[in-house]
């Protein structure tokens, strides 16, 4: 499971995992780094598998997370 929240309150972006879903993070990451580009995580709404809709608290729900590589 991983969760993406606004916590505006913080001005940040909060990311909830379980084990699974760090395993999953690891592995997407790792890609970045053979294919120089970048990932979409999307809630099951948003016609995305990657993220949960399980919110974690008062903060608000973010159904879409897209994590560039920008390699030097």
């Amino acid at each position: 499971m991983i969760t993406a929240e606004l916590n505006e309150q913080l001005n940040a972006i909060e990311l909830h995992l379980d084990r699974a879903g760090i395993e999953s993070l690891i592995t997407q990451l790792e890609s970045l780094k053979a294919y120089h580009s970048h990932l979409h995580f999307m809630t099951p709404s948003w016609g995305g598998q990657e993220l949960s809709e399980a919110s974690h608290g008062a903060n608000k729900l973010m159904n879409h997370l897209i994590i560039y590589s920008h390699q030097a």
